[in-house]
């Protein structure tokens, strides 16, 4: 793993009122990184527009920057043209030769309360139209994706089973923060996904007794979660980019900014991921 600005990928930008595709991409070649992650929740990409994401796919290449996912938020519990709109989606990856099609399969990140068994129901309901989008994806030259999200398609267990009812056809989008919502670290995260993970999400959380302050969400155990600076708060930077290296990834690393902007903190974010990263790729393993 070689570890630069080069290797950084925008996944959003810190500033909440920049919302737009194209605001990013600028704003991703002013801080000299080295990709961006296009996103279904811009504007230009709600949906699946073939000649927005041309001129945006144009965009970024005149600057000089890689796009080597694209995320799309799904629910396919209540949305009954998610398996449709994905195969859309996946076609601009392949005219674009976007490797990667990231999308959620549910939404369950306030899904607290959900019992064993209506876990394995929401679980069941996806994988039918997840290996749907994925045998189509397959034929156009992409790989579709699973991030640990949320309650039920999060954690090593779960992420390793959709993984293998797809014939590992389906790789891993490896969140630096959520595996927080189901107790679990993300270094040991990676770990467990190897060589399954394609490409990597990057954010923190501070986490909180259930009796302290006020927080945004909880832990299946309990435990309460809010968003911070990444590298402020509970994620071991160094662990998880140890991980990465001791598992081969030689992907980029996206930038998810969601604890709302604060003078500098794209730069700093950088440089404490810069310098992690110098450190350990020069350390002996």
């Amino acid at each position: 793993m070689i570890f630069t600005r080069e290797s950084i990928c925008l996944y959003t930008s810190p500033y909440p009122g920049m919302k737009s595709m194209e605001e990013v991409i600028e704003y991703a070649a002013e801080l000299g990184v080295g990709g961006v992650e296009f996103r279904s929740f811009c504007p230009e990409l709600k949906t699946a527009d073939r000649a927005a994401a041309l001129r945006l796919g144009k965009l970024a290449r005149v600057h000089g920057l890689r796009i080597p996912c694209f995320s799309v938020a799904t629910d396919f519990l209540s949305d009954v043209d998610a398996v449709e709109r994905l195969q859309a989606y996946a076609e601009i990856c392949s005219d674009l030769e976007i490797p990667y099609l990231h999308h959620t399969l549910a939404y369950d990140q306030h899904a607290t309360g959900l019992s064993p068994a209506q876990c394995e129901e929401r679980f069941q309901a996806c994988i039918e139209p997840a290996l749907s989008v994925c045998s189509y994806a397959e034929r156009l030259g992409v790989r579709t994706l699973l991030e640990d999200q949320g309650y039920v398609f999060n954690g090593i267990e779960a992420c390793e089973r959709m993984c293998a009812l797809s014939g590992d056809r389906m790789g891993i989008v490896a969140d630096f923060g959520n595996t927080f919502f189901v107790d679990e670290r993300p270094e040991d995260f990676i770990r467990a996904m190897g060589p399954r993970i394609a490409h990597v999400h990057v954010k923190d959380f501070s986490l909180f007794g259930a009796e302290d302050g006020v927080y945004k969400y909880r832990s299946r155990g309990g435990v309460g979660i809010s968003e911070v600076e990444i590298g402020t708060g509970a994620v071991d930077l160094g662990a998880c980019l140890r991980a990465l290296r001791d598992v081969s990834y030689d992907g980029m690393i996206s930038l998810e900014f969601a604890s709302g902007v604060t003078e500098g903190e794209a730069d700093r974010v950088m440089e404490r991921l810069v310098t992690f990263g110098t450190e350990i790729c020069n350390e002996t393993k």
